[in-house]
């Protein structure tokens, strides 16, 4: 028998187990299961996929009810009128692939499989899907002007006084989109002698690749990028210095001389955060930094997070025309190869 304390009260809910919960108890304990294991296995799923699937049957079970249909036993029929009742209004192969999912959790089996297995069902969504596919976008899912000027304010200045973590972040963005650099060339930036040179008055800064990293187009001898410094002191227009915050190579030197304190490794990005602080910073690091670089400057803007922004190789987001329209680019970022410049 259900004690008091036992799994209604420990779903994450104040008051009673979520929606479905004790239907999908109801089936677990009539299969035999003790209700200690019955609880144990309705935890299998995080809280968030819980409540997420006991919103979709709590949906379900409101479309049945309005039909006079068991939603426990109904016949895979209506599952599968719900669901194209569903389509009908738009929603993609994904969203209904978690309604399916949601139902198949809370719904008697059928012939000795979930519902979600019938033939019929994994048809259906076969067809949604090539009814409906997926639509890629074709465009940046952030806009760059947000994210550029709010490099300019807290938290990412001033750079002085700003942490290592919003310091890194910057860095490995402006060099992204700078260099226009996939995210395993970054990775591939050294500090190693040679490797990285900063012009006369911090006006310019050379990167090169670690020996031996073969670029993704081959050249005869290594070349870095030309990193034009933006809008560099003395400042004579008040602009000048907010456009300043913006500068790569401002970033970049302050990065090499934080980094100096913790480094162990030539590598020019490290891990600035324990287990591996000082460590080389892997491709998937670099590319979460970009994604927190940019998520955060659109919650520094008081804008909702930019959505579909995910940790991948930030190169094709930004064409480089786009760089050339915003905050007088064209004029200070260079984007092309130079030959090797004479030691500093």
């Amino acid at each position: 028998s259900h004690q008091e304390g036992s799994p209604l009260t420990s779903w994450g809910f104040h008051l009673a187990p979520p929606p479905g919960a004790m239907e999908a108890m109801g089936l677990l304990l009539a299969s035999g299961l003790s209700t200690e294991v019955v609880e144990t296995i309705l935890h299998s799923r995080a809280p968030s996929m819980r409540k997420l699937y006991a919103l979709k049957w709590k949906l379900f079970t409101s479309w049945c009810g309005d039909r006079q249909q068991d939603p426990v036993n109904c016949p895979v029929g209506t599952v599968l009128e719900f669901l194209q009742a569903h389509f009908s209004t738009g929603l993609s192969h994904s969203t209904l692939k978690v309604y399916m999912a949601a139902i198949s959790a809370y719904h008697a089996s059928l012939g000795g499989l979930s519902v979600g297995k019938d033939p019929l069902v994994t048809r259906f969504l076969r067809g949604v899907l090539r009814l409906r596919p997926p639509v890629r976008p074709h465009v940046p899912m952030w806009d760059l002007a947000v994210v550029l000027e709010a490099l300019c304010r807290p938290p990412f200045e001033p750079i002085e006084e700003i942490s290592v973590r919003f310091l890194s972040i910057k860095t490995a963005l402006l060099l992204a989109i700078t260099s226009l650099k996939q995210v395993e060339d970054l990775q591939a930036l050294s500090v190693a002698p040679s490797h990285l040179e900063f012009a006369p008055g911090m006006t310019k800064a050379f990167p090169y690749p670690r020996a031996g990293y073969v670029l993704k187009v081959p050249t005869t001898t290594p070349q870095p990028v030309v990193l034009q410094a933006f809008c560099p002191p003395p400042f004579r227009e008040p602009d000048q210095q907010q456009h300043n915050c913006m500068c790569l190579v401002r970033a970049l030197d302050g990065y090499v001389h934080r980094a100096a304190l913790w480094r162990k490794s030539d590598q020019l990005f490290v891990c600035y955060g324990p287990p591996k602080k000082g460590h080389p910073a892997s491709k998937q690091t670099l590319s979460r930094w970009i994604v927190d670089a940019i998520s955060t400057a659109y919650e520094s803007s008081d804008l909702p997070s930019s959505l579909g922004v995910k940790p991948i190789q930030p190169v094709p987001w930004l064409p480089p025309k786009h760089l050339c329209l915003v905050f007088l680019y064209k004029t200070s970022v260079m984007l092309r190869d130079s030959p090797r410049p004479t030691p500093l």
